[in-house]
């Protein structure tokens, strides 16, 4: 038996992506825009469309409809009066591999135009741990994870900052107005001995 990369098929990708979704405490959300390659999901503060297509050239040529689609959705649940409540994204997977040279996948991805785009490809999709990778900045931080018998995250951040350098002393001013909510400067000014 062999240690290749099998590579992951478009029902793969939407199934494990959808997992990944799902597990992160976003609803499947039902509505026409979801299709056997495509799936919309929601949370309190986000609104994810989830697309995945056979090959590179499916999703170069079908990406600008997609979005425009999903933003006319967005656009249908906020009245005009409202204030913006939901921050939309696009997911683009697929398995194809883009052609060498090829600049429109990347063009893609740095395209924040009406929403943010998260894209991958074969290149970037070897299992489903990398679904889970690509959507890691959608998903919300669990702070317990975290936290050790020595306290939270940023308890250890100090010592953490001063193995590189960084004043402990400073580091921890900083925490500290940040837990309690105050200006950063401001406190660490203050500290200073500055008015």
């Amino acid at each position: 038996m062999t240690n290749e990369a099998v590579s992951l098929t478009p029902t793969d990708l939407i199934a494990a992506a959808s997992s990944v979704m799902r597990m992160s405490g976003y609803q499947e959300v039902s509505s026409d825009w979801s299709t056997p390659s495509t799936r919309l999901f929601e949370d309190e503060y986000c609104v994810v469309g989830l697309a995945v297509f056979t090959t590179c050239a499916e999703l170069i040529g079908s990406w600008t409809d997609l979005q425009g689609s999903l933003v006319e959705i967005i656009s249908n649940k906020v009245g005009l009066i409202e204030s913006k409540t939901w921050d939309g994204y696009l997911v683009l997977l697929t398995p194809g591999i883009a052609p060498s040279g090829d600049s429109n996948i990347e063009e893609i991805r740095y395209n924040t135009a009406r929403l943010r785009k998260f894209i991958a490809t074969g290149e970037d999709l070897k299992g489903a741990g990398d679904v889970e990778q690509l959507l890691r900045p959608l998903l919300p931080l669990h702070m317990k994870q975290y936290a050790t018998s020595e306290g939270s995250a940023l308890d250890l951040l100090p010592d953490l900052l001063d193995k590189h350098g960084i004043n402990r002393d400073t580091t921890a001013i900083i925490v500290k107005a940040f837990t309690d909510q105050e200006p950063l400067i401001e406190q660490l000014h203050q500290s200073r001995g500055f008015r």
